[in-house]
């Protein structure tokens, strides 16, 4: 995949299409992110809270830079990885989408499978590009948390804010934390489709 973009093929590609949930948001041109942004399909804050798309960093690296590698993890997050948007999948025009997609990427490449990663979903940045997820504290630190080795950095370490709401297939709104660990499913269904 060109820089590790989904449904953008390299010229040099040869292997198994990995297609990672994460959709980058700081191309110029990039059919994706754009049919994605007008079909509604990214996962956003509450309407209370602010209606934007909940941003995370993932892959690709920004267009056209070179990644100064000697740089810590973080710090190459910081200034080399894209903002990327994430699908909410439960929505029945963002699985509409998904299929659309892997379908005019199979009209490039043709595959008789697909490896589909990163769908906890991962993140490269706590919650939200700039760490302040939006609403209430509980959700992204709940008083019962699991005996994680990053339990003190709250739920959202490495993922989305817990505040992020998603819509399941009827309408019904609902925090990312109550379907958090049905997303790799909700990812994988429409890609099986």
């Amino acid at each position: 995949m060109d820089r590790q973009m989904n449904f953008v093929l390299d010229p040099e590609f040869a292997g198994l299409p990995a297609l990672d949930p994460a959709i980058a948001g700081n191309e110029t041109s990039y059919p994706a992110f754009e049919n994605g942004v007008a079909q509604d399909v990214f996962i956003k804050w509450p309407l209370e809270l602010r209606n934007e798309i909940v941003w995370g960093k993932v892959w690709p690296d920004y267009p056209n830079v070179v990644v100064n590698e000697s740089l810590d993890w973080d710090t190459q997050v910081k200034l080399f990885r894209a903002y990327t948007a994430f699908p909410d999948f439960f929505r029945t025009r963002t699985a509409a989408w998904w299929i659309q997609e892997i379908t005019e990427f199979y009209k490039l490449l043709k595959f008789d499978g697909l490896w589909i990663d990163m769908n906890e979903p991962a993140s490269f940045v706590a919650g939200t590009v700039g760490g302040k997820c939006l609403g209430s504290p509980l959700l992204e630190k709940p008083p019962y948390m699991p005996q994680l080795d990053t339990m003190e950095q709250g739920l959202n370490h490495k993922t989305l804010c817990m505040n992020s709401q998603q819509f399941l297939s009827d309408g019904t709104p609902v925090r990312h934390y109550d379907v958090h660990n049905l997303y790799g499913w909700s990812h994988a269904k429409p890609t099986y489709e």
